[in-house]
């Protein structure tokens, strides 16, 4: 050990104890950055939330919505409403949780451009499902595994009353992961 630390005086100098000590310290504040990063994420979304002070306007996004919220019947249809608040919508709700069929549903065509379109378990979803949804993000991200099954049109074809023969096979579909895969996207 003394040779090595004569031939290594930074290996001399060295001490467990301290080292110990720098990686619980910076543990601990990495940890007191990602809350912090959180907090400013935070803030960030909620000074872009209206003030009640914009309800003035009737013809406000906010108005239109707060007299939507304040009817007991009648209401607008989702897609129509939505149509009528793109801007407040994306300050409401910046982060949406919808499945391909609900995006096609909800959202019109000229909808504001989603930042980022993520599809998770994407080898279920057919592609033809999927298209609105890819249309509507700058940016999309494909998460699933390419050793599951593909989505099936068997139990549509059931549903429809269909005749099904025990020697016919359902027909598979291309999903929204094979299709990306096959286009050579990156991984």
């Amino acid at each position: 050990l003394d040779d090595v630390h004569t031939k290594e005086p930074t290996l001399a100098r060295f001490r467990g104890l301290d080292h110990e000590r720098a990686v619980a310290q910076f543990a601990e504040l990495d940890q007191r950055a990602i809350r912090l990063a959180a907090d400013v994420v935070k803030a960030r979304l909620a000074a872009r939330l209206p003030q009640l002070r914009d309800t003035t306007v009737a013809s406000s996004e906010l108005g239109v919505l707060e007299r939507e919220i304040k009817k007991q019947r009648k209401h607008k249809p989702v897609r129509r409403l939505f149509g009528e608040v793109p801007g407040l919508l994306g300050r409401l709700a910046p982060c949406m949780l919808m499945s391909p069929l609900s995006v096609a549903q909800f959202l019109a065509r000229g909808t504001g451009a989603f930042d980022l379109v993520v599809f998770d378990e994407a080898s279920q979803i057919p592609m033809h499902d999927a298209v609105s949804a890819i249309g509507r993000g700058r940016s999309l991200v494909v998460v699933g595994d390419s050793r599951q099954l593909p989505p099936t049109s068997f139990f549509q074809r059931k549903a429809q009353g269909d005749d099904i023969g025990n020697d016919e096979l359902p027909d598979d579909l291309e999903s929204v992961l094979d299709e990306c895969g096959a286009a050579g996207l990156p991984r």
